[in-house]
């Protein structure tokens, strides 16, 4: 497959997911194998401590069309995701989670944004269109609404759902945007916005029906703190000077 032809470059992080790798992979390699389209499917794993390197490896074996990233220690979700976005090679960019809360088939909707002129296309579970057919449990849907509240407060009053893990990018833009990231926690998507923000990237926000997987990695406490912080840090990096457009 010349590298210069794919379309969809799909990033899936992984972290110790030995126990639902191989119903993710089933998902995502079932949907793209039928498409016409050229793609690649990304796996990072992210210093996983369980089998779940090997079981990547060997679902990628003979299959040119799957890439494997993987290093020793763990660096955190956002981490994975950039060093896949940065090895893609598709026009567009998809990152999303193994878990598939949304389904990889929702990508179709998003290219018409791009064909619209959009450059980068998030996935939302809070705008005119949305389904959540499983919700998550109380607690964590309060304390998600409360960051996204905190990220149109301190980031971006336009965006409606900022952690929804299915955002898609132009390959140019997302080029620009992860060589610059410096959070990896929860705080991660934030700071993806605000960068489009600056950069007066066009930015469309594509509804979602979306199911919540037990099977969570984040730590209420701790990473709600994080993220907190992570936006206090965003907003001090812009006072600094981090993302003005002649830095990219």
């Amino acid at each position: 497959m010349p590298k210069t032809s794919i379309k969809l470059s799909v990033v899936v992080p992984c972290y110790n997911e030995e126990k639902r790798f191989q119903k993710g992979f089933d998902h995502y390699f079932s949907y793209l194998s039928k498409q016409k389209y050229p793609w690649e499917l990304i796996f990072v794993n992210d210093g996983s401590k369980d089998n779940t390197l090997k079981l990547i490896r060997a679902c990628a074996k003979d299959k040119s069309s799957i890439q494997v990233i993987s290093y020793n220690k763990n660096h955190g979700k956002g981490y994975a995701i950039v060093q896949g976005i940065i090895n893609a090679k598709g026009k567009y960019i998809l990152f999303t989670d193994l878990d598939h809360s949304v389904p990889i088939n929702t990508i179709e909707g998003f290219f018409k944004h791009f064909e619209r002129g959009y450059q980068v296309a998030i996935g939302s579970r809070r705008i005119e269109g949305a389904k959540i057919l499983i919700h998550q449990h109380f607690l964590r849907e309060i304390l998600g609404r409360g960051f996204t509240l905190l990220v149109r407060l301190l980031i971006d009053w336009k965006i409606k759902d900022a952690t929804c893990g299915f955002k898609t990018f132009e390959k140019n833009v997302a080029q620009k945007i992860f060589n610059k990231i410096t959070i990896y926690d929860w705080a991660f998507d934030a700071e993806i916005l605000f960068i489009c923000k600056k950069l007066n990237i066009r930015v469309a926000q594509a509804p979602v029906t979306w199911s919540d997987v037990r099977g969570t990695k984040v730590s209420l406490g701790k990473d709600v703190a994080r993220s907190f912080f992570g936006l206090i840090k965003i907003r001090w990096n812009d006072l600094k000077g981090k993302y003005k457009r002649d830095n990219f």
